[in-house]
């Protein structure tokens, strides 16, 4: 079974991307709070 390289790199960074936003979004409403 090949593994495609473009597909695997496009899912990781699609993943790294959504829980860097969600991240930031996170920190930005836990600092609106004080």
């Amino acid at each position: 079974m090949q593994v495609n390289i473009l597909g695997l790199s496009a899912v990781a960074f699609f993943i790294l991307f959504s829980t860097s936003f969600l991240l930031i979004l996170f920190v930005k409403t836990e600092s609106q709070k004080t």
